[in-house]
């Protein structure tokens, strides 16, 4: 096999492959064998077909791209191995001459990692955020959604119409039974809004329309801080409103580090030349609003949509392609199989699991590189922040106050505030929060 190699540009190759005569003869060979052995021909054993005539049924030349596509699978990893390449996005193959009897000549175009030089880090400035401060309103805005998540559900009396934070039960086409809680803000809360029960209602949620029964409607009976306590096995009041803050507060501070590991990496990207290949990008583009469509989060987008997701869609490429670079060019980075091992055991202490059993799960869910590649990623971006310089940020007025702290609040976790409070609760329980 004869391999060349062309860079294109800074983030493309052409290679240049020629197989020989016999390579190409055998494959022949193989291919007919197998398609003699599928065909019955009266008069003939299986596997016994002459091959003239399979052609005359056939047609001439009906192996070719089979032949074609089978070479190429075979010659394109052995030449990307040769070149030491490894391809971002799918290759894409031409073929240049062949026929049977003579060499096989294609060429692959392939996308790779961009070459890309770095700034010195030590002379980009980066404008550090304000660290965010714990509020009362955060905790009591917690505690409340706690309250609500292990209340008693109780009838609602006869007569009244849904209101929020009622539990109303639906009833779909299907015929099976649904609880959700109203909720301000939620499409489907708002137009159940005063509507008894009984009532058949034409509903519209993300642009698709259907129908459902209001069936029932229960209102929440909310404990009190002491009566809550108890249920998450807390030493009372002071104890749970600790435990509230502190995972607060960790969140929070995650959430923190994790704006000013990015703030950093872009402003690196924006110094550098961090190009995306296209087309990666179209590929990356298509798999995500395949999977959005297919999930129901979005519909049919136009062409403004599409604009205004790729926009957002080159900048995590971005981000990725400067982290892969930054990754190869600094080896010393990389997570040892200690360290990694340390890393897991961590995390699997954070959930009360077993380290064994917590790498099995994620080998078994094909997620256990992915997991190692983020902790490198987090190991890259920490060393990025000590490089840069961190300048003191702007004061801001109480109207940005007023406003970080709003978005601040909407951003926080429930998931993670229960994490651990929620350890324990009675089925009851833990039947309203599925609900």
């Amino acid at each position: 096999m004869k391999v060349e190699a062309k860079e294109t540009s800074a983030s493309t190759y052409t290679i240049s492959i020629q197989l020989p005569v016999k390579q190409v003869t055998e494959k022949f060979q193989q291919m007919f064998r197998d398609v003699a052995r599928q065909v019955n021909v009266p008069g003939f054993r299986q596997g016994k077909v002459p091959r003239r005539l399979l052609e005359g049924q056939l047609g001439q030349g009906f192996l070719d791209e089979d032949v074609q596509n089978a070479l190429m699978e075979e010659a394109i990893p052995e030449a990307l191995a040769q070149l030491s390449l490894r391809p971002l996005s799918r290759p894409e193959t031409r073929v240049i001459d062949f026929a049977e009897g003579k060499d096989f000549s294609f060429e692959v175009d392939i996308e790779v990692l961009p070459k890309i030089e770095f700034p010195a880090f030590a002379d980009i400035q980066v404008e550090a955020e304000p660290k965010p401060t714990l509020s009362e309103e955060d905790v009591d805005r917690i505690l409340d959604d706690l309250k609500v998540r292990h209340a008693t559900l109780l009838p609602k009396p006869e007569g009244e119409g849904a209101a929020l934070e009622d539990v109303a039960v639906i009833e779909l086409e299907d015929g099976e039974p649904r609880e959700i809680l109203l909720a301000q803000g939620s499409e489907l809360s708002e137009q159940l809004v005063g509507h008894q029960v009984g009532k058949t209602l034409s509903v519209t949620v993300a642009s698709q329309p259907f129908s459902l029964t209001l069936t029932a409607l229960k209102v929440l009976e909310k404990p009190d801080l002491q009566e809550l306590a108890q249920t998450l096995n807390k030493d009372g009041e002071d104890d749970l409103i600790a435990e509230v803050k502190s995972q607060l507060q960790e969140q929070q501070d995650h959430e923190y580090l994790q704006r000013t590991r990015y703030k950093v990496l872009d402003a690196i990207i924006e110094k550098a030349d961090v190009p995306v290949p296209p087309r990666l990008q179209e590929e990356v583009i298509e798999q995500e609003l395949t999977m959005l469509q297919r999930s129901g989060r979005v519909g049919a987008l136009d062409d403004d949509d599409r604009t205004s997701y790729a926009e957002g869609a080159e900048q995590r490429l971005q981000r990725e392609v400067a982290l892969e670079s930054l990754k190869r060019q600094h080896e010393d980075l990389k997570l040892s199989d200690e360290n990694f091992d340390k890393i897991i055991e961590a995390e699997a202490a954070e959930r009360d699991m077993n380290p064994v059993k917590f790498k099995a799960v994620l080998e078994r869910e094909g997620t256990l590189q992915r997991f190692r590649s983020q902790k490198e990623d987090e190991r890259i971006l920490d060393s990025l922040v000590e490089q840069v310089t961190l300048i003191k940020p702007k004061t801001k007025t109480s109207a940005d106050k007023a406003k970080s702290g709003a978005s601040k609040a909407k951003s926080i976790s429930k998931a993670k505030t229960d994490k651990k409070t929620a350890t324990k609760t009675s089925s009851k329980a833990k039947k309203e929060e599925t609900s």
